[in-house]
C-alpha cells in the first residue's frame, strides 16, 4: 500500500510558513521593513526564493502577516493580563517586561517600532493594519492606566489616553536610544514614568 505523505506535506508547509514569519520578525526588528530581502530570508533558512514566493507572494503580504502576528503576540499578552488579578501597577510592569524582552538581542527593536519608523515607504496596503496595531496597544496600556487611578494606585491629571501615549512613546524612544547608547538607558526611563504616574492630581 502507498503510504498516505499528505499530512506530512501540510505540516512542513505550515512549518515553513512560520517560520518565514519568524525569521522576518527578526529581520524587521535588526534592520527594518525596507531593508531586508527575501533573498536574506532564503539565505537565513536556506530555502529558494520561490519557496517564500509561494507563501507569500508580494513582499506586502508578508508584511500583513507581520503585522498579524505582532498583534497575535499582543492579543496573547493582553488577555492573560487582563484575566489576572494582578494590580494595575504590575499588569504595566509585566507588559514592559515582555515587551523589552520581545526586543531583547543586538540591535533589535519592538517590530511596531521598526514598522513606525518606516511608515512612509510602508505600502498602502500595510497602513491600516499598522493604525490597528498602534490602537490595539494604546487602548491595552490606556485600560491599565484608567483601573489603576479607579483604585488609587496612580495619579495623574488629564485623559488615560493621552497618558498612554506618553508612556508607550517614551518607552520605546528608550528602547530606541538603547541600540546606540546601551541599556542604561531604560532604566532611567522607566523610573520617570512610575514617578508621572504617581503624579498629583490636584
Amino acid at each position: 500500500m502507498t503510504p498516505d505523505i499528505s499530512q506530512p506535506k501540510q505540516v512542513r508547509k505550515k512549518n515553513r510558513k512560520q517560520e518565514i514569519i519568524q525569521i522576518s520578525l527578526e529581520l524587521l526588528q535588526t534592520q527594518g521593513y525596507e531593508n531586508f530581502s527575501y533573498q536574506d530570508i532564503s539565505s537565513a533558512l536556506g530555502i529558494t526564493k520561490a519557496s517564500i514566493h509561494y507563501h507569500f507572494p508580494k513582499k506586502e503580504d508578508l508584511g500583513l502577516a507581520l503585522c498579524g502576528a505582532i498583534k497575535q503576540w499582543h492579543e496573547d499578552l493582553f488577555l492573560n493580563l487582563r484575566d489576572s488579578d494582578h494590580s494595575a501597577k504590575d499588569k504595566l510592569r509585566i507588559f514592559v517586561e515582555a515587551l523589552l524582552s520581545y526586543a531583547e538581542g543586538p540591535y533589535k527593536v519592538c517590530p511596531l517600532s521598526s514598522l513606525q519608523a518606516d511608515v512612509a515607504k510602508l505600502p498602502d496596503t500595510l497602513l491600516p493594519a499598522l493604525q490597528d496595531l498602534d490602537r490595539h496597544e494604546l487602548d491595552f496600556v490606556s485600560q491599565v492606566l484608567e483601573e489603576g487611578r479607579q483604585n488609587g494606585e496612580f495619579h495623574f491629571p488629564g485623559d488615560a489616553q493621552a497618558q498612554a501615549s506618553i508612556f508607550v512613546l517614551s518607552l520605546k524612544g528608550a528602547l530606541q536610544y538603547s541600540r546606540i547608547h546601551g541599556g542604561e538607558w531604560i532604566s532611567p526611563v522607566l523610573q520617570q514614568l512610575d514617578q508621572l504616574l504617581q503624579a498629583s492630581s490636584t
